[in-house]
């Protein structure tokens, strides 16, 4: 009898895997062969019913594995960094209560988040505050799969270019 390597005997190849007492590969497998290898069975599922829009959901094979906590200070860090790069920001208000510039309040799956900047004279303080919280929400979402509810944008203080600081280059 010859054997390939999968460990199908010759005469086998052509039986249908049920026939063979070998259960049949889940839809998705099909679909992506090698895309669940080394999955187990009970994980597939699981996977294939998690929601794509990154939101962390309660799994029973997954807590048999561990806990997964998400510290508020990565929220904070998620957060500075992507307020940082919103064009008209200046800088971040770092206080000793808030090292990065940001807040963040945590509750099972959400977030809450501050954030103290400083902007740009001519830059339009609503739009930046509103591409702050759009941004944010979006970094957070997809760093941490958490729910951002609310990110309240605090501006103290406008830099004007060539009176307070040398204008941008």
């Amino acid at each position: 009898m010859t054997v390939d390597r999968s460990g199908v005997p010759e005469a086998d190849r052509d039986t249908p895997t049920a026939d063979r007492g070998v259960p049949e590969a889940h839809g998705a497998d099909r679909a992506m062969p090698g895309a669940d290898r080394g999955v187990p069975e009970a994980h597939r599922a699981d996977r294939a019913a998690t929601p794509a829009a990154g939101r962390v959901v309660p799994d029973a094979g997954r807590a048999e594995r561990g806990a997964t906590r998400i510290g508020p200070e990565v929220v904070a860090r998620i957060s500075a960094e992507a307020a940082r790069q919103v064009p008209g920001v200046h800088a971040l208000v770092a206080v000793p209560a808030r090292p990065h510039g940001v807040a963040v309040r945590l509750d099972d799956r959400a977030a809450a988040v501050d954030v103290d900047v400083v902007t740009w004279y001519g830059h339009n303080v609503l739009t930046v505050a509103d591409a702050i919280r759009d941004v944010v929400i979006d970094r957070v979402r997809v760093a941490t799969g958490l729910a951002v509810r609310e990110v309240t944008v605090t501006v103290d203080d406008v830099v004007v270019p060539g009176v307070d600081v040398p204008p941008p280059t």
